[in-house]
């Protein structure tokens, strides 16, 4: 009884090493399962905020489009204006090198020409004269259009330097925008690039977080593999403990034969020779209930 009493107490002592490695990895299980959610949680957090800072880059990158386009128009309408400028420069140097040459009164220089034709409809005239004549009307002819554009821009003088004035105004204006747009266009550049990094910083953090994530839910996995091993090898020894408290008996003979078995495999395995009475025991079977060896060799 000494025996069934040992084995007893190993069982009892089994069974309360079990069930405290399962309260052990289920709290472990517990644990983990309780860092995963937070992960999570972090997770959803930090895809959350990489969105939002998608839609800002977005954002920002549109206006940074408008403004590239603004400036784009500016500088065509400064090339424009600067244009121009120069051409009505080149109208008021032409109209003070005409006035420097004292082309007279349109009209008096028509009435002259009329008469020098009229003297070569209606005189005879030599060749050389004749010759000379129309050279004149030719020199009065250019110059009755050069005083004719004198005059036009003249009247037009007053209106024109007002309208100079403006287009500088305006030209000084535009420059003026542009040179703003440069420092809004760069800060923005800068500011995108500083979203950008921020996003690709969190995408890193998430797929690590996925890493962790997945590291975690596979060594849940192998806590409930062990746990489930731990529980039904419980189940057994329980078992077993039952069964002794009900048949000691049979049960004690059947674990000395288990242990007679394992001692003369060992033995057959050195190649040394088994007695008779081993062979039946390796060879036989056990009535569990008489305890009885029934040799069955063939």
């Amino acid at each position: 009884m000494s025996s069934i009493s040992t084995d007893t107490d190993e069982l009892y002592k089994k069974i309360s090493e079990l069930k405290e490695n399962i309260v052990r990895l289920k709290q472990l299980k517990l644990e983990l399962i309780e860092k995963v959610k937070k992960m999570r949680e972090k997770r959803r957090e930090k895809i959350a905020k990489a969105k939002e800072l998608t839609q800002q880059i977005n954002t920002i990158r549109q206006e940074y489009k408008m403004k590239l386009e603004e400036f784009n128009q500016l500088k065509e309408r400064r090339k424009n204006l600067v244009e121009i400028i120069q051409q009505m420069r080149k109208d008021f140097e032409e109209v003070k090198k005409l006035s420097s040459q004292n082309l007279g009164n349109p009209d008096s220089i028509e009435r002259k020409i009329r008469e020098l034709e009229w003297k070569l409809q209606t005189s005879s005239l030599t060749l050389e004269e004749e010759k000379k004549v129309i050279q004149r009307i030719a020199e009065l002819e250019k110059k009755l259009q050069d005083a004719k554009k004198a005059m036009k821009i003249k009247e037009k003088k007053t209106e024109e330097k007002a309208e100079l004035l403006a287009k500088r105004v305006e030209l000084n204006t535009i420059r003026e925008k542009i040179k703003a747009l440069i420092n809004e266009i760069g800060e923005k550049k800068n500011i995108i690039k500083k979203l950008v990094e921020e996003r690709n910083k969190l995408r890193d953090e998430i797929n690590n977080l996925n890493s962790e994530i997945e590291n975690i839910s596979k060594q849940i996995e192998d806590l409930n593999t062990e746990i489930k091993n731990k529980s039904n090898e419980l189940n057994e020894t329980q078992r077993r403990l039952k069964s002794l408290q009900e048949n000691p008996v049979q049960v004690n003979t059947t674990e000395v034969i288990e242990k007679k078995k394992k001692s003369i495999e060992e033995k057959l395995k050195q190649n040394k020779r088994l007695s008779f009475e081993e062979f039946l025991i390796l060879y036989g079977e056990v009535d569990n209930k008489d305890g009885k060896d029934n040799s069955n060799i063939r």
